[in-house]
């Protein structure tokens, strides 16, 4: 369990993996004849959210269309890895690299076009990547946590509403998702201290 999901999400990811391998099937079989790294599709995520930064201000509805393929590219890589039996320990580390940077770099870019609280953008560029190496922490140590609320269920409904409608609710998705990932972080080190303590 050398991942950062918790119990419940690991659950319910797979059968929605089960449907993504479907749905990517076809782009799949294209990428393996054309022998494309899945760490280059990793990789991809992070350049297409510079342009989702880029296009934010103009083609804010664009830049939206892009940056779920971005999330796309997120599963795409790994049934890449796993179609082409080049799953490796390393390819699941740079996967998670691209996709913190990715998450980062949007808030970050919501930050610098005055959308977002430069405060509050700062504090998620911290908290996430400590959420998720709670999480990833936890489940090696034997101490999962049995569910935890990423931030993808608060604050990408509130970048859809803001790209796609221009209603503006990302300081208060932002702030709770904080809260809600310190709070996990709370709760995983306390479980942390426990096993750790032991071994």
């Amino acid at each position: 369990m050398n991942d950062s999901y918790s119990t419940l999400e690991r659950k319910l990811l797979t059968p929605a993996r089960r449907v993504a391998r479907a749905l990517f099937a076809p782009i799949v079989r294209v990428l393996a004849a054309l022998r494309v790294s899945p760490n280059a599709v990793s990789f991809a995520q992070v350049i297409l959210g510079a342009v989702v930064i880029a296009l934010m201000p103009t083609q804010p509805r664009v830049a939206f269309a892009l940056f779920v393929v971005a999330l796309a590219l997120d599963g795409l890589d790994g049934a890449l890895a796993r179609a082409t039996n080049r799953v490796t320990k390393f390819g699941a580390l740079f996967d998670q690299y691209c996709d913190h940077i990715r998450e980062v770099t949007i808030i970050a870019g919501l930050a610098w076009h005055g959308a977002l609280n430069p405060f509050l953008a700062g504090m998620y560029g911290v908290t996430y990547p400590a959420f998720n190496l709670t999480l990833f922490l936890c489940n090696h140590y034997r101490a999962p946590l049995p569910f935890a609320i990423k931030s993808y269920l608060v604050v990408y409904p509130a970048l859809f509403a803001y790209l796609w409608f221009g209603v503006n609710v990302l300081d208060a998705a932002v702030a709770l998702a904080i809260v809600l990932m310190a709070l996990a972080i709370a709760i995983g080190l306390w479980r942390l201290r426990r096993v750790m303590d032991r071994s």
